[in-house]
Parts: structure tokens; sequence; C-alpha cells
């Protein structure tokens, strides 16, 4: 074969192999990738498209078990846990990322009328609900531990970064806006690895980055609490948003045939008594989402309604006892009803 054919057969072969590889990548790029794990006392499930696909859903995988390390109110060796063994004893140096959280905690806390509070570990202790052991405690030892709450006590010392329970026996939880500050985790990871398109489930919590891929925008369920949690009653599209929701059929158990679910009060020390079956907050910021379904729960209906009236960062629906769909304004042309599970409720847009 001549020279000038070697030339030509040979630019043929680089094409042929550029067209193949071009069309891998593209086929790589469409192509979803998925993973699911149990960490942070939950189930987690990813679902993201990119050529670093399945690297970031691992590496957000490894992030949230050492995000699990530093916040956990159960691994001794955590800042939290640190905090909580030297209440009234003396400060702890904590890491930037978990001063930072606690100062932000205390100042939205301090927007819910007492509705939120991280200094409730003495009673999220006392109930054990969420570990294999619950019980309803004794009415004395309620009370022993109600003075103990209150995070408007925190000291913070932000030259040194440290951290100060004044009373002994009070303790830091922040179980009720974890989950959504992991939803930022996950976003710094996703803008780091290039993923455009993405879903993240964190115990029920969703965040959704960017949209599908021929353009339109994911549809997220809102679910009924009272059958599996593939049944929804309702869905709206999000992009670049987070929903958190929060239930009382989330995490519970059952006494004497009373059922007692897992998000307390502080004020009572029982279980917070709510007329929401289930609320759901979708905002920009996960933490925001995640603090505003814990404190609309406790809230209660009347509350949110005002709330709704009011606010524009934060959109809501929320499922009330009396059969009630409560949906923002702003959501409503997303707002889908699924006719055949939802068709029982009234719907309210606010």
């Amino acid at each position: 074969m001549s020279k000038k054919r070697w030339m030509i057969f040979g630019g043929a072969l680089v094409l042929v192999v550029a067209l193949v590889l071009g069309l891998i990548v593209y086929q790589g790029q469409r192509t979803a990738k998925t993973r699911t794990t149990f960490v942070m006392s939950t189930t987690v499930s990813q679902m993201a498209y990119g050529l670093r696909a399945d690297a970031a859903m691992a590496e957000v995988e490894k992030r949230f078990r050492a995000f699990e390390d530093e916040f956990s109110l159960f691994h001794e060796d955590s800042d939290i846990a640190k905090i909580n063994a030297a209440a009234g004893k003396q400060p702890v140096a904590v890491s930037g990322e978990t001063y930072d959280l606690l100062r932000r905690s205390v100042a939205l806390s301090s927007q819910s009328n007492g509705a939120f509070d991280i200094t409730i570990a003495p009673l999220t202790l006392l109930w054990g609900i969420t570990t294999d052991h619950p019980k309803v405690p004794a009415q004395a030892q309620i009370d022993a531990v109600l003075p103990l709450i209150g995070d408007d006590s925190i000291q913070f010392d932000d030259a040194n970064k440290t951290v100060f329970l004044p009373k002994e026996g009070q303790g830091i939880d922040l179980g009720g806006i974890a989950k959504g500050t992991a939803c930022t985790v996950a976003e710094q990871v996703y803008d780091e690895y290039g993923i455009k398109s993405a879903i993240l489930n964190i115990g029920g919590n969703v965040y959704v980055r960017g949209h599908k891929l021929d353009g339109s925008l994911y549809r997220i369920g809102f679910r009924t609490p009272l059958k599996d949690a593939s049944t929804y009653i309702a869905s709206i599209t999000m992009e670049d948003k987070v929903m958190a929701v929060s239930g009382g059929y989330e995490r519970y158990f059952e006494e004497n045939g009373v059922r007692y679910h897992h998000i307390l009060s502080g004020r009572t020390g029982y279980p917070a008594e709510s007329d929401i079956v289930s609320v759901g907050a979708i905002a920009a910021d996960g933490t925001v989402a995640d603090f505003y379904s814990t404190t609309m729960f406790v809230w209660g209906s009347q509350k949110v309604e005002e709330f709704m009236r009011t606010n524009t960062e934060v959109a809501v629906i929320m499922l009330t006892s009396d059969g009630r769909l409560v949906v923002s304004s702003s959501l409503k042309d997303s707002f889908a009803l699924n006719e055949e599970q939802g068709s029982q409720y009234t719907v309210v847009f606010i």
C-alpha cells in the first residue's frame, strides 16, 4: 500500500475511533447511574448523569459518613458528643463546619417561637424513639430535663470557635436539621464532579439538581403516610431545590395502643401534638428547608397558613388531619394531584 493510501487509511481510522469514543462519551453522559446506601440512620439513594457520576455518588456517600461522624449525637467522638459530655464543665473547641452549623441552627431557631430547639437531646435520649429500645418516660423524668431545654443558653466564642453548654445534663441534637444540611454537602460534591443533573433522596428529604436531559423538569411526589412510601397524593416540579418533609408517621413506636412519634416538643416534653399529618418545605437551601419542615409540624396548620401568606423564601405542601392539602400559590403551575390517591383531599392554595 502506498504511503498516500496509508495516510488516507490512517486518517479514516482515527476518525472512526474518534467517532466511537465520542459516541461512548455521549452515551455515558446520557446514562443514569444509581447508588443506594444506609448512612445517617436512614436510606440514601442517588441518581446522577455524567461521566463522573459513579465517582461523585461514591464521594457523596463518603462525605455523608464523615458528616455523621462530626455531627451525630450518638457518635462519642463527634464534635456534638464532645460538647454534650462537657456540659456544665468547660467549653469545647470544634471544627469550623460544626461551629458554623450550630451558629446558624440557633439563628434559625430564634425564628421558630420555641417550636425548634437543638438542645432537645436530653428528651431525645430519654424517649429513645430513634433507637431499638424506645419507651415512654415517667413524668418525673420529663420534668427533670425540661429546664435543660433552651438553645438560647448556648455560649459561643467566635474567636476561639468554642461552644459551651452551661448546665450539666444539657445536650445538642441536630436531627431536626442535619439531613437538609447534608443536601448542601451533596450539592458541593456534584459541583466538584461536574454533575449537572441528579436526584438525592435522604430519608424522604429530596434534593433535585438541574433538569432532565430532554430539558424538562423533574417531578417529585408528596407521599401519603397511609400507604407505602412509593404512593403519592400529589407532585410538583423542582429544579435546584430541596423538599424536606416532616410527619408523625416517619419514626414512631406504640405502647398500650398509643402511637408516639419522634418530633418532640421542648415545651411539653412529649411528641408534639399537631393537626398536621405531613408537611413539606421547599427551598433552595437544604438547611432552611429542613428547619422549616420540622418547625411547621410543631407549629400546627393555623400558624403554617399564616407563615405561607407572608413568606416568599419557602414554599409549602401540607396535609392536615381534616383532609386538606394546603399548597403555596407559588407552586400552583407545577402542582399536580394524583387523582387516584389524592381525590379524597381538598386542595387549597394560599
